[in-house]
């Protein structure tokens, strides 16, 4: 009776000391199956971001492209419109001195009309009466017409140079107006891509902040720099049978360079990133928009085009291995395959690339290698 009893309790024991050790393995499981749902979840949100600000990236690209092309266009009807404006003055003022000739001839021709009017027919017998040579005042007689007939001559010269000023100066007006409202519409073109591109700009910088707060930023700066990387093995592939000739070696201008644009430094060499364990490659140089950027040195455009992270990027070779980087242009001035030498103008400071201010991004690559650019330069320039 008492082994039945002691059976009985450890029966009751056992089932009831197993039971709360079941119940938290399946809250447990519980619990695990909610940490994989958020995860999943999460993991959906960052793979939607990305590929929304991938899409939006691409839009911003072909726009920052067409921004490019717009700004330069504009650039180059003003220098048309100016020249064509300059001229038009020029014919204006030419126009004026050919009036003042007419007028002094016309008063020349009028002051010999009266003349002849007054001295009339009795004048022309006491010249015949006091002249002793009959050749002479025939003589004077044929001077005194052909100086009237040349100062007609003159007039109408005048009077014809003057039509064809009209003339000239009309379609000079004409090509100026047309010049001016084809200005007024890329002006407004690119007013309207201008707001298209700040508009996905804004959507860009929310989505990298969202993107960064899950930890994606490290990896696009990654995939940044092996853009960059593999441009330049590109670019090195195709220029390779192409050497930049030059007078002096690239190597012999250390300490010698100006900068390709001034301005306070926003990232400097060997720095870390703002918010990132990446560090800077180059430097970003604040200037307003619209600066010009001018080449560092002698050398060939190898690259001028969108590149993601430094939107509208121009790339220099200047030989032995050496490149100079110009990124984040509102529009580029330059070519592949142009020649360029130092000081002359490459692009114009801007913000594409996703910036959310106008600056340049400037590099110095050995051998695909980033360098320090300060030792290049006569002048140093130091980080905010």
């Amino acid at each position: 009776m008492k082994v039945k009893i002691t059976l009985l309790l450890l029966i009751c024991v056992l089932l009831y000391g197993t039971a709360p050790v079941a119940d938290d393995r399946v809250q447990k499981e519980r619990e695990l199956e909610q940490v994989r749902l958020r995860i999943q979840k999460l993991r959906g949100v960052i793979d939607g971001d990305i590929a929304q600000r991938d899409s939006v990236t691409a839009r911003l690209r072909d726009i920052e492209r067409l921004l490019g092309s717009v700004r330069h266009n504009l650039k180059n009807l003003r220098t048309e419109r100016e020249s064509t404006e300059a001229r038009r003055q020029a014919l204006i003022e030419q126009k004026k001195q050919r009036r003042i000739e007419l007028e002094k001839e016309q008063r020349g021709l009028a002051g010999q009309l009266r003349t002849a009017y007054v001295n009339g027919r009795e004048e022309r017998i006491k010249l015949l009466l006091n002249q002793r040579d009959p050749a002479v005042i025939g003589r004077q007689s044929v001077y005194y017409s052909y100086f009237t007939e040349s100062r007609v001559k003159r007039i109408a010269r005048v009077e014809q140079t003057l039509d064809e000023l009209s003339r000239i100066e009309a379609e000079v007006a004409t090509e100026s107006t047309r010049l001016a409202q084809l200005e007024q519409r890329r002006s407004e073109e690119l007013s309207s891509l201008e707001s298209a591109s700040r508009k996905r700009r804004e959507i860009v910088a929310s989505l990298e902040t969202r993107i960064a707060a899950s930890g994606s930023r490290l990896s696009d700066l990654q995939r940044q720099e092996r853009s960059i990387l593999n441009l330049i093995e590109e670019l090195e592939r195709v220029l390779a049978d192409f050497p930049v000739e030059s007078q002096q070696p690239f190597s012999k201008l250390k300490g010698k360079l100006a900068w390709p644009a001034n301005g306070p430094l926003l990232g400097d060499f060997g720095r870390p990133r703002s918010g990132q364990s990446m560090k800077w490659n180059g430097v970003l140089i604040a200037a307003e928009r619209g600066t010009l950027v001018r080449a560092v040195a002698h050398g060939r455009v190898a690259y001028s085009d969108w590149l993601p992270g430094l939107g509208l990027l121009l790339v220099v070779e200047h030989g032995d291995g050496y490149l100079s980087l110009y990124g984040h242009n509102e529009r580029l001035d330059r070519a592949a395959g142009d020649w360029v030498d130092a000081g002359e103008v490459l692009a114009a400071v801007g913000d594409s690339g996703g910036q959310s201010r106008p600056a340049l991004y400037f590099e110095i690559r050995h051998q695909r290698q980033p360098v320090n650019p300060h030792p290049w330069f006569a002048k140093r320039v130091d980080a905010r």
